[in-house]
């Protein structure tokens, strides 16, 4: 009678070392595809659509990669401000990132959805200007779940990012990409 008070909490202990192992194996994988320049999110960035010939591949999104044109456009050779920018596009009733996801029926769900007015924001435009993504890098792990008990994500540094170069399709080309980098560090 003593041990059957025992078998809880040893078959507790037993799951959780099978869930760490287990979490830790598909961290491996993860970590070997994005070594690899293999997409694995959810949903692809804004501007791009998944392969449906194979998930892990990028393709461009012509729709919303013309919007990411504009905004370098604007940036770059208008020198709009990232604020001008957002006024512009909240004027022209662009459909924000998550709206345009949303739009074509993937079920996306932001943080700051609740907040979320379906207007532009200086971030989004900010970090579409900043995203090596554009020019064919696959940029991956800039946020890690802190453990497999507690799902909260956490920003990483950039030199524990995941970078391949030209692992798919450009939409801006480098120079231009470069040009934007240099104007964001001159406004700051």
């Amino acid at each position: 009678a003593i041990l059957d008070g025992m078998e809880v909490p040893i078959s507790g202990l037993m799951n959780d070392r099978y869930a760490a192992r287990t979490s830790k194996d598909i961290r491996r994988t993860f970590d070997m595809k994005r070594r690899n320049g293999e997409f694995i999110g959810a949903f692809a960035p804004y501007g791009y659509a998944k392969d449906p010939e194979n998930k892990n591949c990028l393709i461009v999104d012509e729709e919303a990669a013309q919007v990411v044109r504009n905004i370098f456009y604007w940036y770059v050779n208008e020198g709009m401000s990232i604020s001008g920018i957002v006024r512009h596009l909240n004027e022209l009733a662009v459909l924000t990132p998550t709206s345009y996801k949303h739009s074509k029926g993937l079920m996306l769900k932001t943080p700051n959805q609740a907040k979320n007015d379906g207007m532009w924001a200086v971030v989004t435009v900010r970090t579409i200007l900043s995203n090596q993504m554009y020019i064919g890098n696959m940029v991956q792990g800039k946020q890690r779940v802190i453990s497999y008990k507690v799902h909260k994500a956490i920003q990483t540094p950039e030199n524990e990012w995941y970078i391949v170069e030209n692992t798919h399709e450009a939409i801006i080309d480098k120079e231009t990409f470069e040009k934007a980098q240099f104007i964001a560090k001159r406004d700051t």
